[in-house]
C-alpha cells in the first residue's frame, strides 16, 4: 500500500550532542510494536492445537511463539508444524486456514500499544519520513488496521506487508525494500534509517541490512536477538527522539527507562 507524501525531509539534526546516531527516516514493524495483536494469535493457535492433545504445544508455547514472531505466515506455519511433528496431520496451508477462521473476528479489535499514537503523530507532525514493514499478510494487515487506517495513512508514505517480499525476517529484504520505496530520487542509506521492532527475528533482519534498530520486546518473552540491537526499550513511551537526531517531543520525553544501548 503506497501513498505519495509531500512532507519534506527533516533538516539539520536536533540535539546532536546527545545523539547516538543521526537518522532521517524511520521504519516501523506493526504487530506487538504498534498494535496489540499477539494475544489474538495465541488464542487462535491455542484453539487449533487443542485438537492435537499430546503434541507438546502447551509445554512449548512461548518457545514456538518466539520462533514464529516476525516471520512470513507460511514460513512460520511450516516451522511450527515441523517442531510439533504435525506435518502428517495438516499442511501449513491447512493450519493457516484454521487459524484465519478464528482470527477473522479478533483482528479488527486490535488496539494501539502505549506510546504508539504519540510517537507516530509526533514524527508525522515533525515531517520525519516514516513507513511500515510488517510480516503480516495483506488480508490480516487490513483486518488489524480496521480502526487505525486514518492514522497509518497520515503517517506512513508507504506500507509493505509479507506478501510484498519473497524472503521473510530474519532476512532483511522487507526493510531494504521499504527503504528504497521512500518518495524522492535520493533514497536514504540503511544507516540513515531507524527500525523499530519487537521480535528477535525482526532485529536480526534490521542488523543484517545495516540499519540502526530499537528493540521493544514482548515482556513475556525471554528470547534475545542473535545480533544485538542499537537500543532496547521497555516501551515506546521510553523513546527519546533527540538521542537519534530527531525532533524532540513537545515538553521533552515522557519518561526514561531504556534497558540498554549497544
Amino acid at each position: 500500500i503506497e501513498r505519495e507524501s509531500s512532507r519534506a525531509r527533516i533538516g539539520p539534526p536536533y540535539d546532536t550532542m546527545a545523539a547516538k546516531a543521526t537518522v532521517t527516516h524511520v521504519i516501523f514493524d506493526m504487530d506487538g510494536l504498534l498494535l496489540d495483536t499477539e494475544v489474538f494469535y495465541t488464542v487462535a493457535q491455542d484453539q487449533v492445537f487443542a485438537a492435537f492433545p499430546g503434541c507438546g504445544y502447551e509445554e512449548r508455547k512461548l518457545e514456538l511463539k518466539a520462533m514464529m514472531m516476525g516471520r512470513k505466515s507460511l514460513d512460520a506455519a511450516r516451522m511450527v508444524l515441523e517442531a510439533l511433528q504435525l506435518t502428517g496431520e495438516m499442511t501449513p496451508e491447512d493450519f493457516l486456514a484454521r487459524r484465519a477462521d478464528i482470527l477473522r473476528d479478533l483482528l479488527p479489535n486490535a488496539t494501539l500499544l502505549p506510546g504508539a499514537q504519540r510517537l507516530l503523530e509526533h514524527l508525522r507532525d515533525s515531517g520525519v519520513p516514516c513507513c511500515l514493514a510488517t510480516s503480516s499478510n495483506k488480508q490480516h494487515f487490513l483486518l488489524k488496521t480496521t480502526k487505525h487506517r486514518a492514522l497509518f495513512e497520515s503517517v506512513f508514505s508507504h506500507m509493505l506487508n509479507g506478501d510484498d517480499v519473497d524472503k521473510g525476517k530474519p532476512h532483511p529484504e522487507i526493510f531494504l525494500k521499504a527503504k528504497d520505496a521512500f518518495p524522492g530520487d535520493a533514497k536514504p542509506a540503511a544507516g540513515a534509517c531507524l527500525v523499530f521492532e519487537d521480535s528477535p527475528n525482526g532485529i536480526e533482519a534490521a542488523v543484517a541490512g545495516g540499519f540502526h534498530c530499537i528493540h521493544v520486546p514482548d515482556p513475556t518473552m525471554s528470547d534475545k536477538p542473535a545480533a544485538p540491537p542499537s537500543q532496547t526499550l521497555k516501551s515506546l513511551l521510553d523513546f527519546n527522539p533527540t538521542e537519534w537526531g530527531l525532533p524532540p517531543f513537545p515538553g521533552g520525553p515522557r519518561r526514561g527507562g531504556g534497558l540498554s544501548t549497544r
